[in-house]
């Protein structure tokens, strides 16, 4: 259930600009609960990931 919607461009290979930042609620590798997650590349990485489901997305 990941919003794709911003994933990478299939034509440019560049990175659309997220409307919200992760928030994470259940610790996960380096990060901790609480920890922000605002750089778009991150974001693409956690939400095309297994850990997509320990964070909630908060608007920016």
């Amino acid at each position: 259930m990941a919003d794709t919607s911003n994933a990478t461009s299939a034509s440019s290979g560049s990175l659309t600009p997220y409307a919200f930042t992760l928030v994470v609620v259940h610790a996960f590798g380096d990060y901790s609960r609480g920890d922000p997650i605002a750089d778009d590349a991150t974001i693409a990485t956690v939400m095309a990931g297994e850990n997509a489901h320990h964070c909630i997305r908060v608007a920016k």
